[in-house]
């Protein structure tokens, strides 16, 4: 299945570990930031501090998934 969304990556640092994290661009997704609040990656801007759970591979919903990525 090949699907066109626009995407935003999300580049951040915690403790010289850097994390990329490529995501919809949609007001449905969001991200927990350092108040507990729910932000949309859309509103995210450079300076804001999220929450991060360090681990490998890609997720979809919290689950842990196989995935790859072709651009064209």
């Amino acid at each position: 299945k090949i699907e066109k969304r626009p995407l935003i990556l999300i580049e951040a640092e915690f403790d010289e570990i850097k994390i990329k994290s490529l995501l919809q661009n949609a007001e449905t997704i969001r991200l927990v930031n350092d108040k507990n609040e729910a932000i949309s990656v859309s509103n995210i801007q450079v300076g804001d501090k999220l929450k991060v759970f360090i681990d490998q591979g890609a997720r979809h919903f919290g689950m842990s998934i196989e995935e790859n990525i072709i651009e064209k």
